[in-house]
């Protein structure tokens, strides 16, 4: 499966395995030290066993960011309809729902590279889904886990 992304999530990915291989390696060193100190290696050691358990998760995270990384593909702005809603905007649009409307603006990234609280949203979720190809003026009603909301493209901006 391929991984969709912008030119910063993918160094945002490396940065990940990165620092996970880290991870790894220190883990591996202390793991090392935990065999030879017991002084009778695997058998009855509990801080051994425990260690291994967190190599074998911390490999398979970096398993899965090495697959992610070479399966990613970098959208390019320049190959994209600059009208519509993509991977690498920012989109404003209004969402309302009953008597409450909000104005919100976010950065539409691909997946693996949401973080909500610096407003980037990932195509995947189910606004970036229901975003997606939206032209400005554009409207329609969306149903989210807090109900159904009408979401209307305001603005979009490639920068």
């Amino acid at each position: 499966m391929k991984t969709i992304l912008t030119k910063q999530g993918l160094d945002i990915l490396k940065s990940r395995l990165t620092k996970k291989i880290e991870e790894l390696k220190t883990l591996r060193e202390e793991k090392a030290h935990a065999y030879s100190a017991s002084g009778d290696g695997w058998h009855d050691n509990p801080g051994w066993t425990q260690l291994g358990q967190q190599e074998e998760i911390l490999a398979t995270e970096v398993f899965n960011l090495q697959e992610k990384i070479s399966s990613s593909v970098i959208v390019e702005a320049n190959k994209i309809d600059l009208d519509r809603v993509n991977i690498g905007c920012t989109v404003e649009y209004r969402m309302s729902k009953s008597n409450s409307v909000s104005i919100q603006s976010m950065n539409i990234v691909g997946n693996g590279e949401s973080d909500v609280r610096n407003k980037r949203i990932s195509i995947d979720s189910p606004v970036g889904k229901a975003l997606f190809n939206m032209r400005i003026g554009d409207e329609k009603e969306i149903q989210l886990p807090a109900g159904f909301f009408k979401i209307k493209i305001q603005s979009i901006n490639y920068e």
